[in-house]
């Protein structure tokens, strides 16, 4: 079947129309990478450095938000009670102990733990050097962490006074007897803790957090003796466990209005749901903090680079194959089909360069977990992200590198 020239192709007509014009620009794209194909390897290699680069920002982002509640993810408790001059978990202020009772009384209440968190000075028993160190102190009763190592033999260790146990990933300045990390040959071990001698019962695994390089933890008793301005009669946090039933909202709307019902200082504390509590520590740590920051600006920055060098490639290309799209020109093909096509090879250089890329990414990822201590990982959200950075940072550097060819005119490019 054929058109008249007046005639408007069919609907089908022009459905393979575009399909072959599609193909022709997907066809061309493609020969421009495969005929010089050295200079095509190293245009992935640069974009995929570029790819490589965001992926390291974001890891490391991701990880100021993961050890962020390392700590509250520890907590089976439903609702969070603390200072309003609380800051991060390591530097929670304090609150009056004799909020307890009234708490517990509450009918939506089950239960209320107490939580002392401080930093006090670790001195390395191998070579005597001074190191920050967070303790917590649990009611041993009622233990404020889920952690398998707290059994009832352990907890019997930890009533005798200066008694701890020190998490397996306490960074190795801190002395442990392997050189490597924590673990069985240094129980039995007295280390001074703040000018008090601490001996190690035991270890846990929790993780430490980038606002400590280890951590202790002890009974509350023990607790006081190893942190300067500490008492009885203050807590860092109170941890409520709500009955059977009741929402966790609820819950926090009872309990802050039992705060606000008590006078003077008692009302003087600020209620959160578990929940709201790990996403205001991670809220803190990627605004509000230096480190935080300086990785948002990394991934910035990397998307900057990332461009800088798609751009080149790019412009380097067309100034490459000038002629063959002067030729396209003078044939009759419009703006619009060279724009096209480039954006077709730009994309195709993304979408060749992204799984090597990913695969260096994991292999940086498990090194640099290992060799500092603290957890990268790759997610679903940092792959799509990447992936959607990565084909905009080569599309809009392949606009920018076609401009000299969309303004000149055919004859002026040979």
């Amino acid at each position: 079947m054929t058109t008249s020239p007046g005639q408007k192709p069919s609907g089908k007509t022009a459905e393979k129309s575009r399909q072959r014009r599609s193909v022709v620009r997907t066809s061309l794209a493609w020969s421009n990478l495969s005929h010089m194909w050295v200079r095509t390897v190293v245009s992935i290699c640069g974009i995929g450095f570029a790819i490589l680069l965001m992926f390291m920002q974001l890891g490391f982002l991701g990880s100021v938000g993961d050890t962020a509640t390392v700590l509250l993810d520890r907590m089976p408790c439903d609702v969070l009670v603390r200072s309003p001059d609380y800051l991060h978990v390591y530097d929670a202020s304090k609150i009056r102990n004799d909020l307890r009772p009234w708490l517990n009384s509450i009918d939506e209440v089950d239960q209320v733990v107490p939580l002392d968190i401080g930093v006090t000075q670790w001195t390395n028993p191998t070579n005597q050097d001074p190191r920050a160190i967070a303790v917590m102190g649990i009611d041993l009763n009622d233990p404020a962490f889920e952690l398998p190592e707290l059994t009832r033999e352990v907890r019997r260790q930890l009533l005798v006074e200066g008694a701890v146990l020190v998490d397996d990933a306490t960074k190795t300045d801190f002395g442990p007897k392997n050189g490597v990390k924590f673990g069985s040959d240094d129980i039995g071990t007295v280390a001074s803790v703040f000018g008090t001698p601490a001996k190690i019962v035991g270890t846990f695994k929790m993780g430490t957090g980038l606002a400590a390089n280890g951590a202790l933890l002890c009974s509350r008793e023990t607790f006081r003796k190893l942190v300067p301005g500490s008492s009885d009669d203050e807590v860092s946090l109170l941890l409520i466990r709500l009955t059977d039933g009741v929402s966790n909202e609820r819950g926090r709307h009872m309990v802050a209005g039992r705060l606000n019902a008590l006078a003077g200082p008692a009302s003087h504390a600020s209620t959160l749901t578990i929940e709201d509590a790990k996403k205001a520590e991670v809220w803190r740590w990627y605004t509000q903090t230096p480190i935080g920051m300086i990785f948002a600006m990394g991934v910035a920055l990397a998307v900057v680079v990332g461009g800088v060098i798609s751009y080149m490639i790019l412009a380097s290309d067309v100034q490459a194959h000038l002629s063959e799209y002067a030729t396209l020109k003078a044939m009759g093909y419009g703006t619009g089909f060279l724009i096209r096509t480039l954006l077709t090879q730009s994309t195709l250089l993304a979408t060749i360069a992204f799984p090597p890329s990913v695969i260096a990414a994991l292999a940086l990822y498990a090194i640099t977990s290992a060799l500092a201590g603290v957890p990268i990982r790759m997610t679903l959200t940092w792959l799509v992200l990447v992936a959607v950075l990565s084909l905009l940072m080569c599309n809009a550097a392949g606009l920018i590198a076609i401009r000299k060819l969309i303004r000149a005119e055919p004859a002026n490019l040979f």
